[in-house]
């Protein structure tokens, strides 16, 4: 599975660069946003990660305004989310060390050539 193997890989990256404190942790949190964790994108990528690493992980699927937040508590290991001047922000206040886009949306709006909705250029 190309899918789980890659975002295990990126997942175990973060950890050995140090992004998750406690390398031998047996578990670690992770706040996420709920639109991550419903993708399904978790579900696979989580079960490889713990295979490779022995490390398993409890997600907690918030807003990204909760989730910075309950990084910032300290009640989350790494954070998951999609706002980069919220994550810049918690990075300035001492709450975070290392930011890392791994994805990203581009929107498309497809539709006939005649564009009946007039929306192209």
């Amino acid at each position: 599975m190309v899918k789980g193997t890659l975002g295990a890989t990126i997942l175990s990256g973060l950890v050995a660069m140090g992004a998750v404190p406690a390398l031998s942790a047996e578990r670690i949190t992770l706040a996420s946003t709920t639109s991550v964790d419903n993708s399904g994108l978790l579900g696979h990528i989580l079960l490889e990660f713990t295979r490779q690493t022995g490390i398993s992980v409890h997600v907690l699927a918030q807003g990204t305004g909760q989730a910075l937040a309950t990084a910032a508590r300290g009640d989350a290991d790494l954070v998951l989310v999609h706002d980069p001047e919220a994550e810049a922000e918690f990075i300035a206040q001492g709450h975070g060390t290392d930011r890392r886009q791994i994805a990203w949306n581009d929107f498309v709006v497809v539709g006939p050539r005649a564009d009946p909705a007039h929306r192209g250029p």
